[in-house]
């Protein structure tokens, strides 16, 4: 049998800072990665293998945003005020819903301020000091 699933970009929520995301471009929404492997391998001149854990458990989350986003002003004020804040995402699309929690996350820098023949977008990259699994 098959395995047929469906994806809707608008049922990816974004939270903020306790406030909702608005106005994503129409490239990725949100790219969360981890900043390293989550384990190391080391393979000895005989061939035997050692996994080392690695215990960096920090990483991104990017959003792109529209450059006409009303919340892109908001997420610059929080880069300027240099401000820890909290991120939830949650993707509604399938079941169970996946949900990413981030806590004392910091825009990394202050968001770009593009002016453009066309509305473009601005990347606002988080960094997350222990990204759930």
């Amino acid at each position: 049998m098959v395995n047929i699933t469906h994806y809707d970009p608008g049922k990816v929520s974004v939270i903020v800072d306790g406030a909702i995301i608005t106005g994503f471009a129409d490239s990725s929404m949100v790219v969360i990665s981890r900043n390293e492997d989550t384990v190391f391998t080391t393979v000895g001149a005989q061939g035997d293998i050692v996994y080392s854990e690695n215990a960096n458990r920090s990483g991104t989350i990017t959003l792109s945003i529209l450059s006409t986003s009303a919340s892109l002003e908001r997420l610059r004020g929080i880069a300027k005020g240099k401000k820890e804040v909290s991120i939830v995402i949650a993707d509604t699309s399938n079941n169970p819903t996946e949900i990413t929690n981030a806590n004392r996350c910091r825009i990394i820098k202050i968001p770009d301020n593009k002016k453009e023949k066309t509305a473009g977008s601005v990347d606002v990259t988080f960094f997350v000091p222990e990204l759930e699994d």
